[in-house]
């Protein structure tokens, strides 16, 4: 088959989307597909397969702005006040203006470029967020009208925090091209069956577009081996969080007055508008170490050789799974995920593994350090099968409609 995949965020940009999509990219190419990718993320090595659009220059210089915008330097305040205004501007103009979210810019080029993108394919897959990506398939596929799979990752519509855009200004225009989108689609991907059902009954979808497509990540046996061979009998007991923190999204607060009386050493490998989101708390900082946000492959190596755990922290709306928790899951460590609310997706992925623990406000210290002792103890029963049947890329291409 001939699979066209439109996906803003790919490969090599740090993110679990693209990691996501590149490995089962890879998986497609693997059992003899020929798959082509439209993307808004610069490639650096040429690939036949991957047709970049956008502006490489205009997203330097907006990460720029974002950078040292948090940068403290006594010797150069005045350019650093002139960068956190221009990121005050930047965030003013797209949360109010922005439509369908900050991808507008890279929306518009694919349509330019609409023309020129000239692939056969079959099958044409987009993958949100940003929600963009299902605009910018919907665009390229009017004319062909081939069979269109949509894998949505976090809600658009539905969000109930930290919005894509401007909700009072696009609230029933967001709601009219979802349900369009839905009633177009041949294929529908979720990571998780709450996040199916609340959009079947907004949206009134057919649920046998439906496929529950679970977060993935990729088994590696000499991970896993460096995990077996770290020394849990050590102290301080060493936790690792990797990625971002948002507001009214995903908050550390509960989970840090969950650990206040702890000795464990909290290393937080992220951005400084998280690490202001945990130093905002009371905390002892001597047990709190920040890291600036490494690569995904950096950020296995630190996970399995020099933490005894790993700490995850849920997510305030049911329609939104952390993808980074079946990563962590993926290295045998013990994992603590933090529920913060009751209907939290990642309970029922700790049916399956045994490595991961969950707690909320109303667990207690001695318990959790209980069960870690068990697991640095067993750490060698990983479900290692389980973990490949459900969670591997093999698992999403095996369940695509592209025949």
């Amino acid at each position: 088959m001939n699979i066209l995949i439109v996906s803003h965020q790919f490969y090599p940009l740090n993110s679990p989307r693209a990691f996501r999509w590149k490995s089962i990219y890879d998986d497609l190419k693997n059992k003899g597909h020929t798959v082509k990718i439209i993307t808004g993320t610069f490639q650096e090595k040429s690939n036949d397969d991957i047709f970049f659009i956008g502006n490489q220059k205009s997203k330097t210089f907006i990460n720029n702005v974002r950078t040292r915008s948090n940068q403290v330097d006594s010797n150069k305040m005045f350019i650093n006040f002139i960068y956190l205004i221009l990121k005050k501007v930047y965030r003013l103009f797209y949360k109010t203006f922005a439509w369908p979210d900050y991808s507008m810019f890279w929306l518009y080029s694919v349509w330019k470029n609409r023309k020129r993108i000239d692939y056969q394919y079959d099958v044409i897959i987009s993958v949100s967020l940003p929600f963009s990506s299902h605009l910018a398939a919907y665009i390229l596929n009017k004319k062909n009208q081939k069979k269109w799979i949509m894998d949505i990752g976090d809600p658009f519509s539905l969000k109930e925090n930290a919005y894509e855009n401007n909700k009072y200004l696009y609230k029933y225009l967001n709601f009219y091209i979802e349900k369009k989108f839905y009633n177009i689609a041949h294929q529908i991907i979720f990571t998780h069956k709450e996040s199916s059902d609340s959009h079947i009954k907004y949206f009134k979808i057919n649920k046998e577009k439906i496929y529950i497509g679970s977060p993935i990540s990729t088994f590696n046996d000499e991970l896993f081996e460096a995990s077996k061979s770290y020394k849990y009998n050590t102290l301080p007991i060493k936790l690792g969080y990797f990625g971002v923190l948002t507001k009214g999204v995903r908050s550390p607060e509960n989970t840090l007055k969950f650990f206040k009386n702890s000795d464990f050493e909290f290393n937080w490998y992220t951005n400084p508008d998280s690490k202001l989101m945990v130093t905002q708390n009371k905390i002892n900082l001597d047990n709190h170490k920040f890291f600036d946000m490494v690569s995904r492959d950096e950020a296995l190596d630190k996970m399995t050789s020099s933490l005894h755990c790993l700490l995850s922290i849920g997510n305030l709306n049911p329609g939104q799974l952390p993808s980074k928790i079946i990563e962590y899951i993926s290295t045998g460590k013990p994992v603590i995920h933090f529920a913060e609310i009751d209907d939290d997706p990642v309970i029922q992925i700790s049916k399956q593994f045994n490595n991961l623990i969950i707690v909320n406000t109303d667990s207690n210290l001695p318990e959790l350090e209980d069960k870690l002792n068990k697991i640095f103890l067993n750490i060698d029963t990983f479900n290692k099968e389980t973990f490949i049947k459900n969670y591997s890329a093999g698992a999403i291409t095996s369940n695509l409609d592209i025949l």
